[in-house]
C-alpha cells in the first residue's frame, strides 16, 4: 500500500490510473470510522479515466496519526496531502463525514476544487447522543451496522463490515462523530461554492437521509442529484454500478 509523509506522519492510500489522464484527479475521502476500502468498488473503474486516490485519513486504516475532532482539521490534512502528492486542481469525493470535509475544502480552497462528489452526506449532522456515549466508553454494537445497509444488501458485505468494525477502537468512530456534530455548512456557505457538484444518496439512508441531499442540491449553485434505489448509507458498496455511472456522467463536465 503506497504512502506519503505529511507533517512527519505516514498517510496511506490506494490509487489507480495515472496522472497523464486528461480528466482531473479524483481524491476519495471515507466517512466516520472508515478507511480507503469503502471505495473499493469505485477505485479501479474511476482509475480508467482519472488518476484516482482513496486516502486513509490520520488514525484510520493503515495511516499513522490520530483522528481529528473537527472537520476543518481533516480539511487541512487533505490539503497538505494533495500538495505533497503534487496535484493541482482535483475533484474531491466524500462519503458521509468525508462529504463534510469535501465541502469545507471547496470553501477554503476553491481554486484547487475542480468538482465535488458528495455521497450520503449532509451540510449538518445530528449524531445519536446515546450512541456517541456508548462509543466514548469503548462500546461497539454490530446491530448499528445493519442500519447502514438496505435489506437488499448481501449478508456477506454486511458481515465484512461488522468484522472490520469489531477490530477498530470505538473511540476513533466517537471522535469522528464528534467532528461531524460540530460541523454546520450554512445555506450562505453552500451558495458560495462554485465548483460543479454531484450528490448521490441511497433512498433508504437513515443516517444522512435523502432530505439532506435535497437540501444540498437546493443550495449548491451547480449541482445534480442522484437518488439510488435499494441502497442505504453505504451506497457505494451496495449499488456500485449505479454510483459509478453517476460519477462518470458527472466527470464529463
Amino acid at each position: 500500500m503506497p504512502s506519503c509523509t505529511v507533517r512527519n506522519v505516514s498517510l496511506n492510500y490506494l490509487d489507480a490510473g495515472t496522472k497523464s489522464h486528461s480528466q482531473p484527479p479524483i481524491v476519495l475521502i471515507h466517512g466516520a470510522g472508515g478507511n480507503s476500502s469503502r471505495w473499493q468498488e469505485q477505485l479501479e473503474p474511476l482509475g480508467e479515466t482519472s488518476y484516482t486516490i482513496a486516502l486513509d485519513l490520520p488514525g484510520h486504516g493503515a495511516s499513522e496519526g490520530s483522528p481529528c475532532d473537527q472537520i476543518f482539521l481533516y480539511r487541512e490534512w487533505l490539503w497538505e496531502f494533495i500538495n505533497t502528492m503534487e496535484l493541482e486542481e482535483v475533484v474531491v469525493a466524500g462519503h458521509s463525514m468525508g462529504g463534510a470535509i469535501a465541502l469545507d475544502f471547496a470553501l477554503k480552497y476553491p481554486r484547487q476544487t475542480r468538482g465535488l462528489i458528495l455521497v450520503g452526506t449532509a451540510a449538518r449532522f445530528e449524531p445519536d447522543p446515546d450512541r456517541m456515549e456508548a462509543l466514548r466508553q469503548g462500546e461497539y454494537r454490530p446491530e448499528w451496522v445493519r442500519e447502514g445497509f438496505s435489506a437488499y444488501t448481501s449478508q456477506e458485505i454486511i458481515d465484512q463490515f461488522i468484522q472490520e468494525g469489531m477490530t477498530q477502537d470505538p473511540k476513533v468512530l466517537y471522535i469522528d462523530m464528534l467532528a461531524c456534530s460540530r460541523f454546520n455548512c450554512s445555506r450562505e456557505k453552500l451558495q458560495s461554492i462554485e465548483a460543479p457538484s454531484v450528490i448521490i444518496c441511497g433512498t433508504e439512508d437513515v443516517a444522512t437521509p435523502p432530505k439532506s441531499s435535497h437540501r444540498l442540491d437546493k443550495h449548491l449553485p451547480y449541482s445534480s442529484l442522484f437518488l439510488i434505489e435499494k441502497a442505504a448509507h453505504q451506497v457505494m458498496l451496495e449499488q456500485p454500478e449505479s454510483v459509478n455511472k453517476a460519477i462518470f456522467d458527472f466527470m464529463s463536465f
